[in-house]
This record gives structure tokens, sequence and C-alpha cells, in this order.
């Protein structure tokens, strides 16, 4: 049963490596958040209406994805060390 929480734990600890890389990439390609003074004036476009739909919307749930995903897999790894009690 220890082997077997040791291999899980190295599965998690590479996916949370990939998932940090994936989640630094969606983070650098997204597009800055700078709308000025049209942000005061309230007016929404055709662009703001359909946002979500665009690529920014697209990263931006991604960005999302990946972190609530991080998370998750970190909690779980410090359950399986809790588990394991060799802390090895």
């Amino acid at each position: 049963m220890v082997n077997a929480i040791n291999i899980i734990r190295t599965i998690i600890l590479i996916a949370e490596a990939v998932l940090a890389v994936a989640l630094v990439v969606t983070i650098f390609f997204q597009p800055a958040n700078t709308t000025g003074i049209s942000a005061i004036d309230n007016t929404e476009t055709y662009y703001t209406k359909n946002k979500k739909k665009s690529i920014e919307g697209k990263m931006k749930i991604a960005t999302i994805v990946i972190s609530v995903t991080m998370a998750v897999l970190a909690v779980v790894f410090f359950i399986l060390l809790a588990i394991d009690k060799s802390g090895v």
C-alpha cells in the first residue's frame, strides 16, 4: 500500500509541474486588461457582450480551470502524505 501511495504522489507531483507550466503560459498569453476610461461610461458593445466566446474569455476560463485543478491536486497530495505517515 505504501508503494502505491508513493507512485500516486509522484504522479500528482508531475501533474502539478505540468499544470504550473500551463498556468504560466496561459497567464502570459492573456491580453492586458486595460479598459481605461471606457470602463466609466459602462456602454455595452458587441465585443463586451461576446467576450466569453473570444480567445480572451477562453484563456480566462482555462486559467481558472488549471488553478482549481492544481489546488485540488495539492490537497489530495497532502492527504496522501498524511495517510502515508512515512514523510518520504
